[in-house]
């Protein structure tokens, strides 16, 4: 608390002052500490016209290109993520977030394309690499909340809906139930969904904004 619950490795010293004062180091020792809080489980309080009036703020629709995946609009593409997303039992604003920070708000522009509507990079491992493509908007982000799930849940918790997630089977169970240990640098055992610094705390932010 004293240090405002910051992540990160801390260290102390001890001292041992005898009879005469003289001071003694008796021992050292470091801890690395990564406090979360967002739980990737869960069910969340924003509503589909909030996501729908931030995601507006930010960036324009595209229509055109979502269309053939059956979400032509903002309304239609949010209320999916709902769907999808209390399907499994993980939060709305998670899955939310995550696309958001993921494609530059549907804007893309990376190693995947609009059209494999694929919105959290799932198989996108670099390199060129487009990752995995789906026959639609609902199912891309099906798949993204069975990802989620995996990460979030221990094998003991199977999934409600049938597996379109491609790498379901790849991800370490239970590894992160966290939204800040989505990231590889901050996860405790070195797992997690993306390797850039802070991935899970860019989550957070768009969270936060909800």
């Amino acid at each position: 608390a004293n240090h405002r619950y910051s992540s990160g490795t801390y260290y102390a010293t001890a001292h041992v002052v005898d009879a005469n004062g003289i001071t003694t180091a008796a021992g050292s020792g470091s801890l690395s500490v990564h406090y979360a809080t967002a739980r990737i489980m869960g069910t969340s309080s924003v509503s589909r016209d909030r996501m729908v009036n931030l995601f507006n703020a930010n960036a324009t629709y595209p229509s055109q290109d979502l269309m053939p995946g059956k979400a032509g609009d903002i309304t239609t593409f949010c209320q999916i993520i709902i769907e999808e997303a209390s399907y499994e039992g993980v939060r709305a604003d998670v899955v939310y977030a995550q696309i958001m920070n993921e494609t530059g708000w549907l804007r893309f522009g990376g190693d995947v394309k609009i059209d494999q509507f694929n919105f959290a990079g799932l198989g996108a491992t670099g390199d060129g690499a487009e990752g995995a493509s789906f026959p639609d908007v609902r199912t891309g982000i099906r798949a993204q909340v069975q990802h989620l799930k995996a990460y979030a849940t221990p094998k003991s918790v199977s999934l409600n809906l049938g597996v379109v997630d491609p790498r379901f089977d790849l991800v370490t169970r239970n590894c992160a139930p966290y939204v800040e240990w989505l990231g590889i640098q901050e996860n405790p055992s070195g797992k997690g969904w993306a390797s850039a610094k802070n991935y899970g705390g860019r989550i957070i932010a768009v969270m936060n904004q909800l």
